[in-house]
Formats: C-alpha cells, sequence, structure tokens
C-alpha cells in the first residue's frame, strides 16, 4: 500500500513539473547577416516582432572570432517599440558592447547592463556594431528566443541615497568604476566592499552606454559611502567620456559623430541633472595621439589621470595645462577606471580626486569639483594644501585673488606623508620653483609678484619623475 501511494505522490509531481513546462511556451526567431571588414563601428540595427503576451525575451549573439591578434569583436544592446534612433532614449533597454554574448529581459530582472520592464509588444530592434574586425569581415547570428507565461512583479527603481552629512571638509573618491553592469568584472556590492576597505568616501558609478547599475545602488548597504551617479558615453571610433552626477534613470545617447553637432544637446543633458562632463583618457592609445575627436571646450573638466602613471597620463597633463595657458579653465580629475579587484593596472582608488566639499552629498561633491577645489594623488595618505595670500586676502584651489599691479604674495604649500619627493610649482609662464621634500611633514613659502602669473598649480613626483600628485590652479587677476 505504502509502494502505491509514492508512486501517486511521484506522478502527481511529475505532472506538476510537465504542467509548469508547457505554461510557458516558447518560439525563436533567428537572424544573420555580414559585415564587410570596411564598415568597422557602423551601426546595424536589427528589427524583430514581438507578439502580445511574451513575458521574457532571452538573446544569443554567434560569430567567427578568429584568432590573436586579429580577431572580431561585435557589440549588442537593444531597444523597444518606444524608439531606438539617435537621441531618443525612450527605447532603451540595455547594452553590454562586447562584454557579453547573451542577456534576457523580463518585468522584475534582466542582465548585468539591460533594464527590467515589461515586455511591450511591437517592432525591437537589437544594435550591433564591430570595434574590431578581421579583412575576412564577419559572419553573425542572433538567436531570440520569446517566452510567454505569467508576468512577474514589475522592477522598481532603488537609487541611491544623494546625502551622507553636511560636513565642511577634504573628501577622497574614485570618479571612474565599472562593475559586470558593463565590462567589469565584479559585483556592485563587491565594488561598495573594496571602496570602503579603502576608505574612500565617495566612487561615482560610470557603466558603458547603460544607466542599469544606477537604477539599483539603493538595494546595496553602502553606510557611509556616497555612491553618484554617472555613465561613460563610449563611442569606440570618437573617444570616451564620463557623465557624472545624473539622476537615476538619466541615460546619455552615444551615438553621434562630431560632424552631427549633437554632442552639446547631451551635455547640456547632464548639467540639467546638476552633473559634469568629464573627457576620459584622451591619449589613451597606441599611437600617442590625442584620440577624443568631439569639441573638447564643450567639456566642464579632463581626465588627466587614468590608473597606474605613465607615459600617456603624461600626455594628458600637458595636454591640459595647454588649455590653462590658453585661458580655458577646465577642471583636472584623475580616477582609476576600474574593472576589477586589486591587481590591475587600474586598482581602485588610484588615483583618487580629493575634493573640498560643503559634505558629503552629491550636490557638493560635484559642486566642489565643478569650482575646482580639487588635488588628485595616488597614495591615500598624501595631503596637499595650496593657497596664496596677501597680507589681507587668502585663496585657495580654485579660487581667485585679485591683486594689483606689481603686488607681492606668498605661495603657501604644505604637504603631508611625502618624503623624498620632488615639488615643483608651474603656471602659465612654465615651471617657477623647485624643492625637494626633506621629511613627511613639510611647509613651503615663495614670495612672489603678481603681475607675471594668471595661475598657480603644484606637481608631486618621485625622483624617477612619476607623478604622486597635482593640484589644480589658484587664480590670479590683476585689480
Amino acid at each position: 500500500m505504502l509502494y502505491y501511494i509514492k508512486k501517486s505522490i511521484i506522478l502527481a509531481l511529475l505532472i506538476s513539473i510537465c504542467i509548469g513546462v508547457s505554461a510557458q511556451d516558447s518560439s525563436i526567431v533567428i537572424k544573420t547577416g555580414h559585415i564587410d571588414s570596411s564598415s568597422l563601428f557602423k551601426l546595424v540595427y536589427v528589427p524583430f516582432e514581438i507578439p502580445a503576451g511574451i513575458t521574457k525575451i532571452q538573446v544569443k549573439e554567434f560569430y567567427n572570432e578568429s584568432g590573436n591578434p586579429d580577431k572580431n569583436v561585435l557589440n549588442m544592446g537593444i531597444y523597444d517599440p518606444r524608439g531606438y534612433t539617435p537621441g531618443n532614449p525612450e527605447g532603451f533597454r540595455g547594452w553590454s558592447g562586447g562584454a557579453k554574448k547573451e542577456f534576457f529581459i523580463q518585468a522584475d530582472q534582466a542582465s548585468t547592463g539591460y533594464i527590467p520592464g515589461k515586455i511591450q509588444a511591437g517592432l525591437w530592434n537589437i544594435l550591433i556594431y564591430p570595434s574590431t574586425i578581421i579583412p575576412a569581415g564577419m559572419d553573425w547570428k542572433l538567436e531570440i528566443k520569446l517566452i510567454s507565461g505569467k508576468e512577474n512583479s514589475i522592477f522598481r527603481v532603488s537609487p541611491t541615497p544623494e546625502f551622507i552629512n553636511n560636513k565642511p571638509g577634504w573628501y577622497r573618491g574614485d570618479l571612474h568604476t565599472h562593475t559586470l553592469n558593463s565590462d567589469g568584472k565584479r559585483t556592485q556590492q563587491e565594488l561598495i566592499d573594496e571602496a570602503k576597505e579603502k576608505h574612500l568616501d565617495y566612487i561615482v558609478s560610470t557603466e558603458h552606454n547603460t544607466n542599469s547599475a544606477n537604477l539599483s545602488w539603493g538595494r546595496y548597504n553602502t553606510e557611509n559611502l556616497l555612491i553618484i551617479n554617472g555613465e561613460e558615453v563610449t563611442s569606440t571610433e570618437y573617444g570616451h567620456w564620463n557623465a557624472i552626477g545624473l539622476n537615476a534613470d538619466t541615460y546619455i545617447d552615444w551615438r553621434f559623430t562630431p560632424e552631427q553637432n549633437r554632442i552639446g544637446q547631451m551635455i547640456s543633458k547632464v548639467h540639467h541633472d546638476g552633473g559634469l562632463s568629464v573627457i576620459n583618457h584622451p591619449f589613451f592609445n597606441v599611437k600617442y595621439i590625442n584620440s577624443f575627436y568631439y569639441d573638447a571646450d564643450l567639456f566642464d573638466c579632463i581626465e588627466v589621470w587614468n590608473g597606474t602613471w605613465n607615459g600617456l597620463n603624461n600626455l594628458a597633463l600637458e595636454w591640459w595645462d595647454k588649455q590653462l595657458r590658453m585661458g580655458k579653465k577646465k577642471i583636472a580629475i584623475g580616477a582609476s577606471d576600474t574593472h576589477k579587484k586589486t591587481g590591475s593596472p587600474n586598482n581602485l582608488g588610484i588615483p583618487q580626486t580629493v575634493v573640498y566639499a560643503s559634505g558629503l552629498s552629491k550636490k557638493a561633491i560635484i559642486n566642489g569639483i565643478r569650482q575646482g577645489k580639487v588635488y588628485v594623488t595616488s597614495l591615500d595618505g598624501i595631503d596637499l594644501d595650496l593657497s596664496v595670500a596677501t597680507k589681507d586676502k587668502n585663496a585657495g584651489l580654485g579660487d581667485t585673488l585679485l591683486l594689483s599691479e606689481g603686488q607681492n604674495f606668498n605661495v603657501l604649500l604644505k604637504l603631508k606623508n611625502c618624503p623624498n619627493a620632488i615639488i615643483t610649482l608651474h603656471s602659465d609662464s612654465g615651471l617657477i620653483k623647485s624643492y625637494t621634500v626633506k621629511t613627511s611633514n613639510e611647509s613651503m613659502n615663495w614670495k612672489l609678484s603678481g603681475s607675471a602669473y594668471r595661475y598657480l598649480r603644484v606637481e608631486v613626483r618621485t625622483s624617477k619623475g612619476d607623478l604622486l600628485a597635482f593640484t589644480n590652479p589658484v587664480w590670479l587677476r590683476n585689480k
């Protein structure tokens, strides 16, 4: 008797499992094509129709990758029926570039880099383009699985808190970070944990061409770590730039050429959120040339220092200084561009941007950067304090000191935890002073005349010439 009871229970379980499987009907759409080697970076939109009743889509890409050093890399993203034309962000549902070969989207969740939500019936478009391609070109296939079934609950946006405290002071952070939401190799929680281990006060989330991470930072225990929303607006052909200080639901479109003159509209969208636009690693290529092709004058900041200090960063530093000499008040920042945990040339917090702000909040940090109250360092123990003073006036980083013609003034520099370093003082006329630090804590006082300089800034280097820290300028102006 017990045998028949057990057999009946097993049969009932098998029936229920079968019912569960059949409740999710699916169909597969196949799209194929070839991309010629002359079409590097050219965008290809692949349309497909989704009928009513579909609750989940799964997409896989296949292409001939070839071998090293020549290879094919196919980038991928997707737009729903609300629109896919450049400048229309309504239909954007995710982007993974070349970091993933498959993804899914449903109402309550999606692959990292993609936006959960209802699967609307209508015409969808998958965007693909090759970022590297072999002479024979690329044969590609998309396998699109459409699944119907019970609708899950709708994903709810959980934005990060924008305020931690209103205590004025210097705050250390990293303005350029990645997770699995683009081409990073760690989760959002793992990035948070490492930032806390390194005693950073803030980080900026800058995933490539997607705001998916920004929609969910509030789900994590950040405690006293401020997370600021951003996006790395990534055009492989024309350069990368960071939009920092965004609202969680803001998406910045990247699909414009310099000749289309649409970049100003995108930057205006960033400014509308109270954010800043940053030119990323402008010399980041093996040709040692400036590879940023958009109008640099439209941008607020330049990422002078990206990851471990090298010759490309030094070129960026020289380019920034040239902008200053031309009277362009571009704010210089540094950031790690971290993609994985410590052990790469782009370790979290190396370098870090130190900002004087009225508090630890999105608004205060962004305002501090906008005002130029910033220095950059590769070591969290280095403290810098640069100011310019007369008998009755004092100006710090980002400030402007008004001087009478020929008036004398003092340049005051305090430096901590940087023994044996070489300090250099720079202006629009070039190098002014050089000093070798002898102890861990030193103060310098240089007397200058106000008629010769428009700005002053400091660099701190090792004896080998590697940069340890640098400041943004203090500005000078004659009455």
